[in-house]
């Protein structure tokens, strides 16, 4: 019998967080923004820390090491006032240029000690516990050994791409067993997610988190003329000569293109810039990726870091004849850095070359709630305008108001890890009615008007909704596929009205009996195998976590029915 080995995981930067594995299984994962209430919480996550170890029912005594993603991280300050970095020009890049780089291995050895002792104090542990895993190989570790595409010893080709990390920002490798080898890399003044994050800002949305809306409002443009304007990144980003890297065309860092693409994009309709943004990333991506199967002969693929958030791309990518299998990690970007920093520390110098453990079945890895602490928070929140039914079956009443055209939040079951809600922390409705989508918004979500959402299927169904041939089993949201006349039809408030593509999920009953016995029944009712899910909080929130944040938005929103743990909470109206 193995002794056991846990190891916590640390992200200390944007939308930080932090994991526990046990003998290389994840058992717990957390944003530190669902204990917070602060969306994209940033700095060292000691909330979520200590939550992951108490749902692992360990303590910091326990833990054989503790594994920060992330060589470098800057402060806190750094990371949430953008505006002084991000919006500047060839003027500051030259100026920043010519300082001298001596004070950069200072601040580095300074960040370093403080983020030591910073773990050491909070855990009550010895410093030299404490370890860094790069930024780049944390999100290939937490794609690689979380794959269910690679059999034992077979090589992989595993790719990133993100804003930037330890002075990266992408890496081509190839993985076999427990080795990973780098072949190339990208740097971070050639970043494609720079440009997609100024482009963002510029629109005036929020980087690192409004990226998606430009991702959603693309497909709305003419393409001819999002083609024309994507000579505009043409001009600043390119592939390398072999391919498997990109390079600035001319002086120009993607660090400090920000007035070039103002100026540039002064009078273009937003339509056309979101086009061309998207665009000009499938093309990048795309051929990258041809470029990387070509080169290494290898063509099943693994990858992480945000850009791989981009659905439509990844769509794309998987659709590509040299591809034989593609997974992309779920919620690629920084909240998974430590996840890839347990794993990468556990199958280091490990014999193992079987990494099934370490697959997922399922992303509930947050925290339950019982009965009892259910209870007390209806005692506590709830007053005498909302009706409370302790029910046997909860998910069956549910169903049946579903069928009914009614709206539900679901608050049951571990929280779900990620930026995407599967079920266990949702909002659901049927989805055969476009109409619904305003009710929605009004009441609750107040999303912008052109973003789609999401529907939940049932695994036995999906062949009705969309033609998946590479696969990729969408059980977290990680592709986009097209939808057929039958998936139009059930599905038309959680499709993309303008190209009627789906960001699925499919439902499988092993990782979630109860979220599958709820479809089940719905589409015993109805005849129709999937809902609309979107995430339960409210507009500019976190997703909820505890009875608490449940009933608040409940109170707060329009919504009517709360399917809360072993009740159904119902507004009396």
């Amino acid at each position: 019998m193995t002794d056991p080995k846990y190891i916590l995981g640390i992200h200390d930067g944007h939308n930080c967080g932090a994991s526990l594995s046990l003998n290389g299984k994840i058992i717990a994962s957390l944003s530190e923004e669902r204990l917070s209430r602060r969306k994209n919480e940033v700095g060292y996550p000691k909330m979520s820390i200590e939550e992951v170890l108490r749902i692992g029912g360990v303590t910091a005594a326990d833990l054989s090491e503790v594994a920060y993603a992330s060589l470098f991280m800057h402060q806190q300050a750094y990371l949430t006032e953008l505006e002084g970095w991000y919006c500047v020009g060839l003027e500051e890049q030259r100026a920043d240029f010519a300082k001298p780089q001596g004070y950069q291995k200072v601040i580095f050895k300074q960040r370093t000690a403080d983020r030591i002792k910073t773990a050491s104090d909070h855990l009550g542990i010895a410093s030299d516990k404490v370890t860094f895993v790069e930024h780049h190989l944390a999100h290939l570790t937490a794609a690689y050994f979380t794959a269910p595409n690679i059999a034992p010893n077979q090589k992989a080709l595993g790719l990133t791409c993100d804003g930037a990390g330890d002075g990266l920002a992408g890496s081509v490798s190839v993985c076999q067993g427990n080795g990973i080898k780098r072949i190339a890399s990208i740097d971070r003044h050639a970043s494609l997610g720079k440009i997609y994050s100024r482009i963002t800002m510029m629109m005036g949305m929020t980087p690192w988190e409004h990226e998606y809306k430009l991702m959603g409002m693309a497909p709305y443009a003419e393409l001819e003329k999002a083609d024309t304007a994507a000579d505009i990144f043409r001009g600043m980003l390119k592939l390398s000569d072999d391919g498997i890297s990109f390079e600035q065309v001319g002086e120009l860092s993607m660090n400090y293109c920000y007035r070039t693409l103002r100026d540039a994009f002064e009078r273009v309709r937003f339509d056309t810039i979101a086009g061309a943004t998207q665009l000009f990333t499938e093309e990048m991506l795309v051929n990258w990726v041809k470029a990387c199967v070509k080169k290494t002969g290898i063509t099943d693929i693994v990858a992480g870091g945000g850009v791989f958030m981009n659905v439509k791309a990844n769509m794309l990518i998987a659709e590509l004849p040299e591809v034989t299998s593609f997974y992309v990690m779920p919620s690629a970007a920084d909240e998974s850095l430590s996840i890839g920093a347990c794993l990468h520390r556990y199958y280091e110098g490990n014999s193992k070359l079987d990494h099934t453990e370490s697959i997922f079945d399922n992303l509930y890895l947050g925290g339950d709630f019982t009965k009892k602490q259910e209870e007390i928070a209806i005692q506590n929140k709830c007053g005498g305008d909302i009706e409370v039914k302790e029910l046997e079956n909860v998910d069956e009443s549910v169903a049946t108001l579903l069928a009914n055209g009614e709206i539900v939040a679901r608050s049951r079951g571990r929280m779900e890890w990620g930026a995407r809600a599967l079920g266990n922390r949702s909002i659901l409705v049927s989805g055969h009615d476009y109409r619904i989508v305003d009710e929605l918004n009004q009441a609750i979500k107040q999303r912008d008007f052109w973003m789609p959402f999401a529907p939940s299927i049932l695994a036995e169904s999906t062949e009705r909704y969309f033609s998946d041939p590479k696969n990729i089993n969408p059980q977290f949201m990680t592709h986009t596929f097209e939808t057929g006349i039958e998936g139009r039809a059930h599905l038309a408030a959680g499709t993309h009205p303008r190209d009627h593509t789906i960001r699925a999920q499919v439902v499988k009953k092993n990782a979630n009996p109860d979220y599958h016995r709820l479809l089940s029944s719905f589409e015993q009712k109805t005849g129709r195998g999937g809902l609309v899910n979107t995430s339960f909080n409210l507009h500019g929130e976190p997703i909820v976590y505890s009875p608490e944040d449940a009933i608040r938005v409940l109170q707060k929103s329009g919504l009517k029915h709360l399917a809360l743990g072993h009740f159904l909470l119902s507004k009396n109206v």
